[in-house]
């Protein structure tokens, strides 16, 4: 039985904060509609400004650290419009106004059962808000929320929507035939993505490949995805915390995200076709410095299986952006 498959506005982390924000746009235009406080409510400003996704500014931040963080300008874009701004309308009072809503939208969330809630309510329990002045509204998210979504990627297919999919523009053959050389590399890390998976499980690491039918099955029968059973992954330490130290896992992690945000965002070809190049340069970087056989299943086998993770993550995404982003096989093996 094949993996189930997830819809990528699900999962993309980029289009969950920017839907909240946009409802949370909206609910203040209604406040203010109601309190009089502005002619933004009464001229439409705030919903025009916010109707499309990608009208809404927000940004992901490369701290170099292991957070996932995202910064918007929502509260300057809307401030601008009104020109001369009041005193109850200032960047920072925007801002803090935005960022209360979006805090309780959070908690609202967090009180639910999460056995009930989609996968985006459930990552979005796992985000923090804060207010910088003058009206920066920064949203992180917890190692436990990325633990989450990381473990999503080893159980699920990713599948664009249809939005998505009627909104891609396919290079012609001459264009593909240009990079063809940029496409095989991507096919080339993705084949190796799931030799390492099948080389975990010879060299009997705990793998989420069923090790009583492992013997009957080809590389790519198992990539088929007939034998495969998610189990989580050990992402978190005792306290809760991410357990990877090293650099290059934290950079094919921020690329991860990054990526899986690309393609929800239907761009165009040589805009998938980068993301990738991206994605599969810090793969081959993580296998070079990040080992998870050998002394490091011995020493640390919780760590050797988190890495294992990650190359099925790897996996996932590279899988999604080779067949759908970009119309080609995603071979198993070369």
């Amino acid at each position: 039985m094949k993996l189930p498959s997830i819809d990528i506005a699900s999962i993309a982390l980029k289009p969950i904060i920017t839907g909240r924000l946009q409802e949370t746009i909206y609910s203040l235009q209604e406040a203010l509609r109601r309190d009089k406080v502005s002619n933004l409510s009464n001229e439409g400003y705030l919903s025009k400004d916010v109707e499309q996704p990608q009208t809404v500014p927000l940004t992901i931040i490369n701290r170099g650290t292991f957070e996932i963080e995202y910064v918007s300008a929502i509260a300057l874009k809307l401030s601008r419009l009104t020109g001369e701004l009041s005193a109850n309308l200032s960047q920072t009072i925007v801002a803090q106004a935005i960022g209360a809503r979006l805090t309780e939208s959070i908690k609202t969330v967090g009180d639910k059962a999460v056995a009930r809630q989609p996968l985006s309510d459930a990552l979005w329990r796992n985000f923090t808000v804060k207010v910088v002045p003058p009206g920066w509204i920064h949203l992180q998210l917890s190692d436990l929320g990325l633990a989450s979504w990381l473990q999503i990627l080893t159980e699920r297919s990713i599948r664009l929507d249809d939005h998505s999919s009627k909104n891609f523009v396919y290079e012609n053959d001459n264009q593909l035939l240009r990079n063809s050389t940029k496409l095989f590399e991507l096919q080339h890390t993705h084949a190796r993505c799931c030799s390492q998976i099948y080389l975990a499980q010879q060299a009997e690491l705990p793998s989420p490949l069923n090790p009583s039918t492992l013997s009957h099955f080809s590389p790519s029968e198992l990539w088929a995805g007939s034998v495969l059973t998610p189990k989580p992954f050990p992402w978190l330490d005792f306290n809760q915390l991410l357990r990877f130290q090293h650099p290059a896992e934290r950079r094919l992690i921020a690329q991860l995200v990054a990526t899986v945000d690309t393609l929800s965002d239907a761009p165009f070809q040589p805009s998938i076709l980068k993301a990738g190049e991206t994605l599969s340069q810090n793969f081959i970087n993580f296998h070079a410095a990040c080992r998870i056989f050998a002394e490091v299943k011995t020493a640390d086998s919780d760590l050797a299986q988190a890495r294992l993770g990650l190359v099925l993550a790897t996996r996932t995404v590279l899988k999604a952006l080779l067949e759908e982003g970009l119309a080609v096989c995603a071979p198993v093996e070369l």
